[in-house]
């Protein structure tokens, strides 16, 4: 899987993901982020002890990408990559190399994250966030989808807002009518504030990982079934009359017999079921967790979002919720 992240120069991409980071190293909801490189997770620790007493890193300058692992109560759930692009990359035209190198990894992505500074918006700022040009960049992540994507709109400083008003989400009104315009984009607004003072820190990545989550395990429910219902059909196609002709044909032709197809589709069926049992559960408080956001839906008008963004402003509740469907959103 693949983040990219996005976002204008001081914008708060590196202080948010080492804030993070720092946070991660604790249970969120069961969850730890573990960076795979021993030397990143040295780097993001000291940056977040940093953060913590008041000492911002410099802006990122090229592009980087990092690592990780999202553990579920101590087991590796998922591996993916986290792609931080420097500031100007967005204001790159398309035939620099930066550009074409971010384009590229916007196709390839599962989640992006795009930051913008809340207090500037709230001020009528759009320009220094060049909103524009990130709608049209995450629009190629739009393209041909054929696996389910995530977008999260970080709304970052939000600490610094004393009052969040429709100004602030107008500017995304585009890539909200484009996220609602796909059954396989879920879209969500999240307020986060870092450095001393911590909120909502977390919901941006766990946001972004719960769609591949949550498809990789409706996709092995599927194989559960799909396998044991071939195993049933070859089991019953190995007796009697037709069982004995399809063994003579099997020593003539020397494949295997519908006897052995149907033990081995029975393991295949245990395997995926093992995957599913170790996924499932990291994939229904995703889904839980994911529902306290503001997400993104077509009967939602801007006035809406700002209500949502209002509750929620001061920090998300972490508490149970009640069950939900950890594969809904990919029902028709």
């Amino acid at each position: 899987m693949k983040i990219v992240m996005l976002g204008h120069t001081g914008v708060g991409k590196t202080t948010y993901m080492a804030s993070l980071y720092g946070v991660m190293q604790q249970n969120v909801e069961g969850f730890r982020l573990k960076a795979v490189n021993q030397e990143d997770h040295t780097r993001w620790l000291e940056l977040a002890e940093s953060i913590r007493v008041g000492k911002y890193p410099l802006s990122t300058d090229q592009r980087n990408e990092y690592a990780f692992h999202l553990r579920y109560k101590g087991t590796n759930v998922l591996q993916f990559s986290w792609a931080d692009y420097r500031g100007g990359a967005i204001r790159e035209t398309q035939d620099s190399e930066q550009a074409k190198l971010l384009i590229q990894d916007l196709k390839a992505a599962n989640g992006i994250m795009l930051f913008c500074d809340c207090d500037a918006l709230a001020r009528g700022n759009t320009r220094s966030n060049q909103i524009g040009r990130m709608i049209v960049l995450a629009s190629h992540a739009l393209q041909d989808l054929e696996e389910p994507i995530s977008i999260g709109i970080i709304l970052t400083k939000v600490d610094l807002v004393t009052k969040l008003t429709e100004k602030v989400i107008n500017p995304f009104q585009g890539l909200i009518d484009a996220i609602n315009a796909s059954e396989l984009v879920t879209g969500g607004i999240i307020p986060i504030a870092c450095g001393t003072q911590l909120c909502n820190v977390p919901m941006p990545l766990l946001f972004v990982l719960q769609s591949t989550v949550s498809s990789q395990a409706n996709s092995l429910r599927q194989s559960f079934e799909d396998h044991t219902s071939q195993a049933e059909f070859y089991e019953k196609s190995s007796k009697g009359l037709e069982g004995i002709v399809d063994w003579i044909s099997s020593k003539t032709s020397g494949l295997p017999t519908n006897k052995e197809m149907a033990a081995t589709k029975k393991e295949k069926a245990m395997e995926a079921l093992r995957d599913f049992e170790t996924i499932k559960k990291p994939a229904e408080s995703l889904t839980k967790y994911v529902q306290k956001l503001p997400l993104i839906k077509p009967e939602r008008n801007l006035s809406q979002y700002v209500e949502e963004l209002s509750q929620i402003k001061l920090g998300i509740r972490t508490d149970s919720i009640g069950n939900l469907d950890p594969f809904s959103v990919f029902n028709n």
